[in-house]
């Protein structure tokens, strides 16, 4: 008796490819591959088979999201996928792979990240689209008078709501990550192909593809979660409108942050891989991969990782320097690193197994992984940037890589210590100014990603501008609005007062003079005098 939950389009599946153990005479062979037959010829689901919907849930309700729970179901033994192995009528279990390199041992893993793969690869589309349109709304909404003044009038200017500072910073941070997703993946989706093409020969390269992917898969993904719900609260109420487009975006996007793969549980998979690769580097092994490339000092026993940082900042122009930015990521990966290395060790050789140790020091440790998942990121968009031709371009994507750095010094983990408060204080600053430089060409870099108005599917981050134009559309045409008396007033008619209804705006008494002033109370002057006699009568 077994149960899978959670496959896409299981309820409507006639047919499911099931991952089970092999277990011939008693031995296990290990999880393998099968070929099941869900339904019969009439839909309905064969013996042992019982198939369903899991329920309603928070986004994608299109999508059917199925249980499989069978019981006592025979599977064919050729239904098994014989690629790699099979089983003889006798019950002789043959694998294929037999002297072929260990690399290819790994190669059952590819399926695995491949998910992960287009997983960060989705993330960035995403925020892209949730970028393009609370930046767009943003730019065309106005509020709040520029001139605040007493002889203010309602007809004086007001600004962009892009324009308070707050805002735009929440905008450009995630429009930031955005595109460092997308260029992260690009790296990541090249080196997945090639392994593809070529499991045999790339099997090394495995692990840290391995160890890449779950990093960021957990981190992109969770970022992009968190990301589309700050773009949509930057939208005020028009954002909480499922025509808004971004509400459900936000709704549909969320449950990818725990899909394959809980967050927390990614970024422990990348700090236990830099664990490895840190102690291999104090053997004095080569490191594989650009993944742990950085660590390579620690190959030396006495490395103290406060000699590898970089000069404190003197001015806030120093936090745009990308190559300063590299440096200070690195220094950041090299501590931590170092840190929660050190902290191992310590914990091992008070007795405790690796596993018990693991487990105490997971907050330190899925920190480590994520601050190395930055400066890996960090990495790649600046390799970008500096393969751009086209200097006007170069300029925009520089400014939009330096923000993506920025972010995180001023709002992430593990730069305690690391930094003094006059640093601090100057990534701050430099934050503050990038913003204002990336401001003019903000909506130009949503509109590089060229988003269709179908695609995005909103009101108010539409190509055009004409967001209030759309909302009422959209409003007009709303089943809600479908009567001009909806069916539900009939349940509250009798509470009603239907002869004062009846007024239809008119006065209450015909012989009343609109224009009777005696009832009002007397204006009393705003002075000294008036305002004693106002007080004395509290």
């Amino acid at each position: 008796d077994s149960m899978k939950w959670w496959p896409s389009s299981m309820a409507t599946a006639t047919h499911a490819v099931v991952y089970a153990q092999l277990i011939i005479q008693g031995k296990e062979h290990g999880v393998h591959v099968f070929m099941v037959q869900l339904r019969d010829e009439n839909l309905e689901p064969l013996p042992g088979i019982e198939v369903g919907d899991i329920g309603t849930k928070a986004g994608e309700n299109e999508v059917d999201i199925g249980y499989l729970r069978m019981k006592n179901v025979r599977v064919p033994r050729k239904h098994m996928m014989e690629k790699k192995s099979h089983v003889d009528p006798d019950g002789t279990y043959v694998k294929h792979s037999a002297g072929q390199s260990s690399g290819d041992d790994k190669t059952h893993y590819l399926t695995m990240m491949t998910a992960r793969v287009m997983m960060v690869a989705g993330a960035s589309v995403f925020l892209a689209k949730g970028a393009t349109i609370a930046i767009r709304y943003n730019a065309v909404r106005k509020q709040g008078f520029k001139n605040t003044g007493a002889d203010q009038s309602f007809k004086g200017e007001e600004n962009q709501i892009i324009d308070y500072k707050m805002n735009q910073y929440i905008l450009l941070k995630e429009l930031s990550l955005a595109f460092a997703i997308r260029i992260t993946s690009n790296w990541l989706s090249d080196k997945l192909m090639a392994i593809q093409q070529d499991p045999i020969a790339m099997g090394g390269d495995i692990p840290e593809l391995h160890a890449s992917a779950a990093g960021l898969k957990g981190y992109c993904c969770n970022a992009t979660a968190i990301g589309l719900e700050e773009l949509r609260k930057c939208c005020g109420g028009a954002g909480y409108l499922q025509a808004s487009g971004i509400a459900p975006l936000e709704a549909d996007y969320k449950w990818r942050a725990t899909a394959e793969g809980d967050t927390t549980v990614m970024l422990l998979q990348t700090a236990r891989y830099l664990m490895k690769a840190a102690s291999a580097a104090a053997s004095g092994n080569p490191l594989p991969g650009s993944l742990a490339s950085a660590l390579s000092p620690l190959k030396n026993p006495n490395f103290n990782p406060f000699d590898a940082k970089p000069r404190a900042s003197t001015t806030w122009k120093d936090y745009c320097d990308l190559d300063y930015l590299m440096k200070l990521f690195e220094f950041r990966t090299l501590a931590q690193v170092k840190f929660l290395r050190t902290a191992l060790d310590t914990r091992l050789n008070a007795g405790q197994t690796f596993d018990q140790a693991w487990a105490g020091l997971t907050l330190k440790a899925c920190r480590t992984g994520q601050s190395h998942v930055l400066y890996f990121m960090l990495g790649k968009f600046v390799e970008m940037v500096r393969t751009c031709e086209d200097d006007a371009c170069q300029k925009a994507l520089t400014n939009i890589c330096v923000l993506f750095a920025l972010q995180d010094i001023v709002d992430g983990k593990q730069w305690g210590g690391l930094l003094d408060i006059n640093q601090l204080d100057h990534a701050e600053e430099a934050c503050n100014n990038v913003c204002s430089m990336i401001r003019p060409d903000s909506v130009a870099l949503v509109d590089s990603w060229d988003f269709h108005d179908k695609t995005l599917n909103s009101t108010i981050g539409r190509y055009d501008g004409n967001v209030y134009e759309a909302q009422y559309l959209a409003a007009v045409k709303s089943p809600l609005n479908k009567d001009s008396v909806p069916d539900y007033f009939e349940i509250y008619r009798d509470y009603l007062d239907m002869d004062f209804l009846k007024l239809r705006n008119g006065l209450c008494d015909e012989d009343m003079d609109p224009d009777d002033c005696s009832a009002y109370p007397e204006a009393e002057e705003a002075s000294g005098s008036g305002l004693t006699a106002a007080l004395s009568k509290l």
